[in-house]
C-alpha cells in the first residue's frame, strides 16, 4: 500500500469497516484544506504542531450533546487528552455524510448510534498511526509504546502526539486496528464536561439569527391564512415607501406561494409587510375544519376500503378458543407544531462562483443539493456553514426556510437572511400528523389476548420527504405505523393496518415520529385489556415481554424505581408505559393527582436500556427534556383548523411546559453492554399514555383523545 496518506481513501475504509458505504465525490478542497505542520488522519480531527486538538462534529447540535458525545467517542479510541480537545462544525462534503442516511444529515436519534463504529474505528487507526511513527522513530515495536492522554512512552521515550506530527506521512496506514476493550474505556461511560457549554454561556456561540454580513438584507415572508391558497393579485406600492424596505419579491416555498418583503433589517421587513395588499384565491380550502377532518378520518376507518395491512401475525391454535370479552376503542391525537425557541431562519449568500449558507439545519446535505438545484451552482461549489440550533425536533430538517433564503438571494443579487416570526413558523405547516386509531382485542376467560388489531388513518410522514425508498416499503409508510407494527410483547394473533388521510396539510418528521400518536394509543390500549382482565397494568405487560428480556428488565426496574407497589397518599394515582424506539426501550411511570379539576404531574420515573452509555449526564438530560417535550404536548399541544385557518399562533394559545407544572424526574438506566440506541427522541412517547393511565386509575374515566387541556376530568 502507498506510504502517503490519503484522506478520503482513509475515510472510505473506516466506513465500510464500520457498516458504511464508499463515498462517489470530493468534498471542497478549501473546506479539506491542511496545513503540513498539523495531522489530519481524518476527517474529525486535526492535531497542530502546538498539540492542540480539534475535532469536527458532523452533525448538528440543537442542545441533544452531540458535539460532547461523538468527541468523546473518538477521544477515547485515540487516548486524546480530553482537557486539549477543541470542536468545530464540520463543512457539508461527502466525507462527513450519513452512515445510514447517504446525506449529511441529522435525525432519527441515529448521531451516536451510526457514528458509534465509524468514529471508534478512526480513532483507533489514527491511534495506531501515531504510534507506528514513533515505533519507527524509536527503532522499536509498536507493541512497546504505551499512549495516554495523548502521550506516547516507551521506556526512556517519550512524545506528546505533536511531536510524531511531521513523521506521520511517511509511516503506511494500519491495515487493521483493534479498538479498545470497554473495561479500559476511560471516558466512555463516565461524565463528561459539554463542550458547548462555555460559548453558550459566554454569548459567543453561532447561531442562525446571528449572522451578519455587509450589505446583509433581511426578509420576511406574507403567506395566506388558508394554506393552499394561491397568489392571485399584489400591490407593494405603499410597502415600498417604508423606511428601509428595499424589495418586494414573489417566491415559490415547499409549503406555498408567499410574497417577501427585504429590507435593511427585521423591523424594517415587519412593517414593510404590514403594507402589502393581497388577493389570495382561498377557494379550494376554506372550508377546512378539525371537525371535518375528524369525520373524514372516521369514515375511512369505518370503511376499511383503502387500508393496507403493515404487519399480520398469524393465529396459533389456542387463539381459535371463543372470546370471553371483547373490547374496542377509537384513539385520537391532534395535528402538533414542532415551536423550537429560536424561530426559522437561514442566510444565502449567491456568488457567481460560490454559495453560501448560514444556517441551524438538520439536513446539511440536503441544503446543498437544494441550493446547488435553485442556483445553478455545482456541489462543490455550495458551502454550509452550520450553526447552532435553537432547537429543532425535527422542524429544521425541512426545506422551506432554506429554499426561500437561496432562492431570494439569488433574485435580489444580495445577501439575505430569511427570518420566521413565531406566527410564521407556527402558521406556517410542517406539522405532525393528526391520527385516529381503531383498537379491537379479544380476551379468554383469564384475559390473556386472543386477537388484537389496530387501524390508524393519518398522512404519511415519509411523503415528500426524501426518504421514502428508505421509509415507505411496499405501499406503507413505516413511520406512520411505528409504536404500532414494533411494540416489543408478544401478541400471537395481531394485525396492524394503515389507511393514509391526505387532506393537504403539509406533515413532517416531529420528535419520536410515528412512536408519539402511536404509543399513546397502542400504551393506553394495553392498560384497557389490563384493567379488563382485572389484572395489574405491569403485571399484566411483563406476562407479555416473556420473549424481550431487555423490554422486560427495564419495566421491572421502572416499576421498583417509581415504587410501583407502594401506597401513595389519598388522592393520586400511577400511570405505567413502555415503548421501545429508536434502537432504546424506555418505561416511565407518572404520579398524578387533580387541582381544580385539571391534572398535577408530581413525579415521573424513567428507566431505559439506550446500550451503552457515552455520557451518562447528556443522557440522562435527553431523558428528562423528551419527556417534558411529550408531557407539555400531551397537556396542552394541538394545531386546530376552522374555515381553512389554522387558530393557533403564538404561546399564549399553544401553551408549553411551565416551570410551575414541572414533576420531579428521576432517570435510571439499565446497564447494558449493546451498542449505543438512540436518546434524544425515545423519552418522549411512554410519557402522554403513562399520564392517561395514571388518571384513568384516578378518575376511573379513559382518556382517548389529547391534549388533556380540552378534556372534563
Amino acid at each position: 500500500m502507498d506510504s502517503t496518506l490519503d484522506r478520503r481513501e482513509f475515510i472510505k475504509r473506516v466506513l465500510l469497516a464500520g457498516g458504511g458505504f464508499a463515498l462517489q465525490w470530493s468534498a471542497p478542497q478549501a473546506a479539506l484544506a491542511e496545513s503540513p505542520r498539523s495531522f489530519s488522519p481524518n476527517p474529525w480531527v486535526r492535531i497542530d504542531a502546538n498539540g492542540h486538538v480539534t475535532i469536527l462534529v458532523d452533525k448538528s447540535e440543537m442542545g441533544q450533546g452531540v458535539m460532547t458525545a461523538l468527541p468523546m467517542i473518538l477521544a477515547e479510541e485515540m487516548e486524546l487528552d480530553w482537557s486539549m480537545i477543541q470542536v468545530e462544525f464540520a463543512p457539508a462534503a461527502p466525507e462527513y455524510a450519513h452512515p445510514w442516511f447517504h446525506t449529511q444529515a441529522t435525525g432519527g436519534s441515529t448521531s451516536v448510534r451510526a457514528m458509534w463504529q465509524p468514529l471508534r474505528q478512526a480513532g483507533a487507526t489514527a491511534r495506531e498511526l501515531l504510534r507506528a511513527a514513533a515505533a519507527q522513530q524509536w527503532n522499536l515495536p509498536p507493541e512497546q509504546i504505551r499512549i495516554s492522554q495523548g502521550v506516547l512512552q516507551a521506556g526512556v521515550h517519550r512524545a506528546s502526539f505533536a511531536d510524531m506530527v511531521p513523521h506521520t506521512a511517511q509511516v503506511p496506514l494500519p491495515q487493521k486496528v483493534a479498538l479498545k476493550s470497554p473495561s479500559t474505556f476511560t471516558l466512555i461511560g463516565k461524565p463528561a464536561h459539554r463542550l458547548d457549554s462555555l460559548p453558550k454561556s459566554t454569548g459567543s456561540a453561532a447561531f442562525g439569527l446571528d449572522k451578519r454580513l455587509p450589505g446583509l438584507l433581511t426578509a420576511v415572508v406574507a403567506r395566506p391564512a388558508v394554506l393552499g391558497s394561491t397568489l392571485v393579485h399584489y400591490d407593494a406600492t405603499e410597502a415600498l415607501k417604508q423606511p428601509g424596505v428595499r424589495f418586494v419579491l414573489p417566491v415559490q416555498s415547499p409549503t406555498g406561494q408567499g410574497l417577501a418583503v427585504l429590507a435593511d433589517t427585521t423591523w424594517h421587513a415587519m412593517k414593510g409587510r404590514e403594507h402589502l395588499q393581497i388577493q389570495w384565491d382561498e377557494s379550494a380550502h376554506h372550508t377546512r375544519s378539525t371537525q371535518a377532518l375528524r369525520q373524514q378520518m372516521a369514515q375511512l376507518l369505518d370503511s376499511g376500503e383503502a387500508a393496507k395491512v403493515a404487519l399480520q401475525r398469524s393465529s396459533t391454535p389456542a387463539s381459535t378458543e371463543p372470546a370471553a370479552s371483547t373490547l374496542t376503542a377509537r384513539y385520537e391525537a391532534p395535528y402538533l407544531a414542532h415551536a423550537p425557541m429560536e424561530p426559522m431562519n437561514c442566510t444565502a449568500w449567491v456568488q457567481p462562483d460560490r454559495v453560501d449558507l448560514w444556517v441551524g439545519t438538520q439536513a446539511q446535505g440536503p441544503n446543498q443539493q437544494l441550493a446547488a438545484k435553485l442556483t445553478g451552482h455545482e456541489l462543490q461549489q455550495v458551502f454550509v456553514h452550520t450553526q447552532f440550533l435553537g432547537g429543532g425536533f425535527g422542524r429544521r430538517f425541512a426545506p422551506d426556510f432554506v429554499v426561500e433564503a437561496v432562492s431570494l438571494a439569488r433574485d435580489a443579487g444580495a445577501p439575505v437572511k430569511v427570518v420566521y416570526t413565531r406566527e410564521d413558523d407556527m402558521q406556517a405547516q410542517y406539522y405532525r400528523p393528526m391520527a385516529l386509531c381503531q383498537m379491537d382485542a379479544k380476551l379468554d376467560t383469564k384475559g390473556q389476548i386472543l386477537q388484537y388489531s389496530m387501524h390508524t388513518a393519518c398522512d404519511s410522514i415519509a411523503l415528500g420527504t426524501g426518504f421514502e425508498p428508505a421509509l415507505i416499503d411496499k405501499g406503507i409508510d413505516r413511520t406512520s405505523v411505528e409504536g404500532l407494527a414494533d411494540i416489543p410483547y408478544h401478541l400471537p394473533d395481531f394485525q396492524v393496518r394503515w389507511t393514509p388521510f391526505a387532506p393537504g396539510v403539509r406533515v413532517w418528521f416531529w420528535r419520536s415520529v410515528g412512536h408519539t400518536q402511536n404509543s399513546f394509543f397502542s400504551e393506553s390500549f394495553m392498560d384497557e385489556m389490563a384493567h379488563a382482565a382485572g389484572a395489574d397494568p405491569f403485571e399484566y405487560r411483563r406476562a407479555l415481554l416473556t420473549q424481550t428480556p431487555r423490554a422486560k428488565a427495564v419495566l421491572e426496574r421502572v416499576a421498583q424505581e417509581s415504587g410501583w407497589t407502594q401506597p401513595l397518599p389519598p388522592g393520586r394515582a400511577r400511570g405505567i408505559a413502555l415503548v421501545e424506539s429508536f434502537g432504546s426501550i424506555v418505561a416511565e411511570v407518572a404520579e398524578v393527582s387533580l387541582e381544580q379539576g385539571q391534572p398535577r404531574i408530581h413525579r415521573v420515573t424513567i428507566a431505559a436500556d439506550i446500550g451503552t452509555v457515552v455520557n451518562p449526564d447528556i443522557a440522562a438530560a435527553q431523558m428528562e427534556g423528551a419527556m417534558i417535550f411529550g408531557l407539555g404536548a400531551a397537556l396542552y399541544g394541538e394545531i386546530t383548523f376552522t374555515e381553512g385557518k389554522i387558530d393557533q399562533s403564538n404561546f399564549h394559545d399553544y401553551p408549553l411546559l411551565r416551570l410551575t407544572a414541572m414533576p420531579q424526574v428521576s432517570v435510571h438506566f439499565v446497564p447494558s453492554s449493546e451498542p449505543p440506541g438512540g436518546v434524544g427522541e425515545p423519552g418522549t412517547p411512554p410519557i402522554a399514555p403513562a399520564l392517561c393511565n395514571a388518571l384513568f386509575r384516578l378518575t376511573g374515566k379513559r382518556i382517548r383523545s389529547l391534549p388533556l387541556a380540552r378534556q372534563s376530568l
